[in-house]
């Protein structure tokens, strides 16, 4: 079975760089690897943290209860990041 795929101008040149990367001679072989490999991953229930669903689920509970979102900007982060680390040198 063939289907045609309508994806964006970005997400196309982002295949094509992954094909050229990896030395692929179709497009459509890069696009149909890539896929696979998403599908097994989301099939698998993979993640970078080795944390189930349901503790993925109380995380994400945790998070919502937690309060207002509150907005931050690398820059005040960075600040924080440095106060900590002076007060903790500091004694």
């Amino acid at each position: 079975m063939s289907t045609t795929l309508i994806i964006s101008d970005e997400l196309a040149a982002a295949l094509e760089a992954k094909r050229k990367q990896a030395g692929m001679q179709t497009i459509n072989e890069a696009a149909e690897f890539l896929l696979a490999d998403a599908i097994d991953a989301d099939a698998s229930d993979a993640d970078s943290f080795g944390l189930s669903e349901d503790e993925l689920r109380a995380l994400i509970a945790e998070g919502e209860g937690s309060g207002p979102v509150v907005a931050w900007d690398a820059e005040s982060v960075r600040d924080e990041v440095r106060r900590r680390f002076a007060a903790r040198k500091a004694g």
